[in-house]
């Protein structure tokens, strides 16, 4: 590895990324064997490894664990292929911004990025390459090899434009679903069962609230649409709403069914939550509850269970309980799924060598290694099941995960998802705050909607 690879990647350790910096699950060179992995069943896949032979892939990445759990088999895939890869990773912010200058002016630079709630606009702005023809190319893939079936269905979705096209925009690289996390010895102290219901699971945070001097819940209260309504989605779907009534005329945000789940998100954080609940992002709620000043962090992504129990991050990381996340009397399993993807660009001079290394980065052999060294964000069924990845993360933390990420839903994320999805969550946030009731904020985030979106 060269002094500018070396340099890059200690930077993607000490950064901090959207929902997943610092994980406790994440590897490093120097923990990772590389000749544990088998690269024979990808050589003997039927597909043309070398047709790129020479040439060079420039791939613009956020900085994220994604990065560190591949780097060792960087070389795997030169040797693959024949070709050299070339890394821009970036701070999240950096980088949206980056992506965004050179997808739209059809730039070229970045073979290959990360995709997230912007893949619909890209999609329908004709900025992707849909991927579609390179699954019907015989020379290019092989399904009995990778195994489409394998993946989440949640991902599947997500990587068909966050389930608004027909096409694939993109193959996914990582998967989180909401679990519930919550303190097993003050559990056993008040003697409370793990909550199947939301009332059930209110009912222990209000006996931990009352009982110990802490905080009985904490979650996600700040604005923005990777923040507080990413948790508040997956509630209202458990009530048993929908983000959208008939799109784009009618918004769900306003309906019944999402003004009771906004009601029961918010009532819970301002009676039981820190006093600042509505300034918290889900690093706040994560460090709380690592601290061991909160009796709940209701709901989030199953991922934060590697940095919860890491007894060098946290003095009650014994003390950790994971479930699955609770259903509303009369409602459904609904968590929310939150996938990033990899995609190629319409302007991309490489589109086919990008395919190839995203068929790599996502197969069966490269996720399950990534298990194996206790990567906790894997899109692949099978990666969940070997025995050296359930030993690593122990069998109720990979149950739990295996049934919310089957039981997933992700957020469709429409052309305006991320305009209108900003106003809605300012309006949650000032709900939490008290400033207006939660009706109030429901009712106005669906008509921001309607207005946005028309």
């Amino acid at each position: 590895m060269d002094s500018k690879r070396r340099t890059f990647m200690k930077a993607v350790s000490a950064g901090t990324v959207g929902a997943v910096a610092g994980l406790a699950g994440c590897l490093g060179e120097e923990d990772a064997d590389v000749d544990d992995f088998d690269l024979s069943s990808i050589e003997e896949a039927d597909i043309d490894w070398e047709r790129h032979e020479g040439e060079d892939l420039t791939l613009g990445f956020v900085e994220h664990p994604f990065v560190d759990n591949f780097e060792p088999l960087e070389s795997q895939f030169e040797d693959l292929t024949g070709m050299t890869l070339s890394w821009d990773v970036l701070p999240e912010s950096e980088f949206r911004t980056q992506r965004d200058t050179d997808v739209t002016t059809e730039g070229g630079t970045w073979d290959v990025f990360m995709a997230d709630q912007v893949v619909t606009q890209y999609y329908e702005s004709d900025w992707l390459q849909p991927l579609d023809g390179y699954f019907d190319d015989d020379d290019l893939y092989d399904e009995e090899w990778y195994e489409t079936d394998d993946i989440f269905e949640a991902s599947i979705e997500a990587c068909h434009a966050a389930g608004t096209a027909d096409e694939w925009t993109g193959l996914p690289i990582t998967v989180e679903a909401l679990t519930l996390f919550y303190r097993e010895d003050l559990y056993e102290e008040h003697d409370l069962e793990v909550p199947e219901t939301m009332n059930e699971m209110l009912e222990n945070i209000e006996t931990i609230h009352e009982n110990e001097d802490m905080p009985g819940v904490v979650a996600r209260g700040e604005r923005g649409y990777g923040m507080n309504i990413f948790i508040l989605n997956s509630y209202i779907r458990s009530w048993g709403g929908e983000l959208w009534e008939e799109y784009p005329e009618e918004s769900g945000l306003d309906s019944d069914e999402a003004i009771e789940a906004a009601e029961f998100y918010v009532d819970m954080l301002q009676e039981y939550g820190p006093g600042d609940a509505a300034s918290y992002e889900w690093s706040d709620a994560l460090a709380t509850m690592q601290q061991g000043s909160a009796g709940h962090f209701a709901v989030d992504a199953n991922l934060f269970h590697a940095d919860l129990t890491d007894p060098d991050e946290s003095p009650v990381a014994e003390d950790i309980g994971v479930a699955e996340m609770p259903v509303p009397e009369g409602g459904q399993f609904a968590p929310n799924a939150f996938t990033w993807q990899i995609s190629t660009q319409q302007a991309s001079d490489n589109p086919e060598a990008a395919w190839l290394f995203m068929l790599f980065a996502t197969s069966q052999e490269v996720q399950e290694w990534m298990g194996e060294q206790g990567a906790p964000f894997l899109t692949r069924a099978s990666a969940w099941e070997t025995d050296e990845y359930r030993d690593h993360v122990g069998e109720e933390f990979a149950d739990v995960s295996m049934n919310s990420l089957e039981g997933a839903i992700g957020d469709e994320f429409d052309v305006y998802y991320p305009e209108w999805g900003e106003e809605y969550s300012t309006e949650l946030q000032a709900a939490i705050d008290g400033s207006q009731s939660a009706e109030e904020a429901m009712q106005n985030a669906a008509e921001t909607a309607e207005d946005i979106v028309n």
